[in-house]
């Protein structure tokens, strides 16, 4: 038997799963201009403000994180995958549970049915929370409303419904019955102070860290130029833009930005009026925000119709009749 030193074998690194949101992006980004340059993930923290962290309300630590999200999308320019994912998925299973309290399950997928980044992340962030009641319902809402009609009844039937129509309805009574008795806002907040990832910062400090996020964003200001021209161009060709500017321009009012905001109950954002579903979108005005509602009113006869409404939700400061044709360009139709 040798006794002569030998060196061990060389430990073989683990390779860590590559996150679906990454694969996702580099399969959907072509790199042919600085909004479609996928550039990895470059920042793995999420830095939240101390208040909302000590706050006894859950809710306000959750909306901290959206703020997050939100600033890193919207005013540093990062992509979804160049940021830590479970600030995505916080984001997203937050909008499900806000949605779906709104205006139920059939809300929520009109809303996001489309958006693989949408579903995706608010699934992995339920699972992720161990929040398994809700993750049932929101996974029998997935395959029920994209199975086709034949797979759906068989779906329903697994789960003792009569058909798929009725499973989707009873879904929103589930959740409320879960919400009632088990909120999942707690859950959401004692999931993000457990992450790692999640720093916390007095509430001074936020723009700076914010500002020093921004610059580790190399194509922060190629970003910013190409988005802005983009918008600008996208927004004069929309029917949707030239409707609400139409409400606005009747107010007196300037619009300077445009955000859609998807389908939601009228009285949420107008309490008097109409008890029916609307499509909404934000106009950020010279004024304040406004929001531009669109919706149908009749059984048999029906109206076209949409308004602008102030935050404090009053009578309309704008409104106008439509005809079927620019209400169908206007209103994307329901998942």
């Amino acid at each position: 038997m040798s006794l002569e030193a030998t060196e061990p074998p060389p430990i073989e690194a683990i390779e860590q799963p590559v996150p679906w949101i990454v694969q996702y992006q580099r399969a959907q980004c072509s790199g042919a201009s600085p909004m479609t340059t996928f550039q990895g993930l470059i920042c793995d923290e999420i830095v939240l403000p101390q208040s909302a962290a000590d706050n006894v309300d859950p809710a306000q630590l959750v909306l901290a994180t959206d703020a997050w999200v939100d600033a890193l999308t919207n005013q540093a320019h990062f992509l979804p995958g160049e940021f830590a994912q479970e600030a995505l998925w916080s984001f997203y299973a937050r909008d499900y549970l806000t949605q779906v309290s709104e205006g139920g399950h059939a809300q929520y997928f009109a809303n996001r049915g489309g958006d693989e980044i949408a579903l995706r992340s608010a699934g992995a962030g339920l699972k992720s929370m161990l929040a398994d009641p809700h993750l049932q319902l929101f996974n029998l809402l997935v395959r029920l409303k994209r199975a086709k009609p034949a797979q759906a009844r068989k779906i329903a039937a697994e789960h003792d419904y009569r058909s798929a129509k009725a499973a989707l309805k009873d879904l929103d009574r589930r959740f409320a019955e879960l919400e009632n008795k088990e909120p999942l806002t707690a859950r959401h907040k004692t999931w993000l102070k457990s992450l790692r990832k999640v720093k916390f910062a007095p509430d001074a400090e936020m723009t700076g860290h914010l500002q020093r996020v921004a610059q580790i964003n190399k194509l922060f200001a190629r970003r910013k130029m190409e988005g802005d021209r983009v918008r600008a161009e996208t927004l004069r060709a929309l029917p949707s833009f030239r409707a609400v500017k139409a409400l606005c321009d009747m107010s007196g009012l300037t619009i300077t930005n445009f955000r859609s905001m998807g389908f939601g109950p009228m009285r949420a954002v107008w309490p008097d009026g109409p008890d029916v579903s609307a499509f909404v979108y934000r106009a950020e005005t010279d004024k304040g925000t406004r929001a531009a509602v669109f919706y149908r009113e009749g059984r048999f006869f029906k109206r076209y119709l949409s308004a602008l409404l102030t935050p404090d939700g009053g009578l309309p400061v704008g409104s106008l009749s439509l005809t079927e044709a620019e209400y169908a360009e206007i209103v994307p139709a329901e998942t």
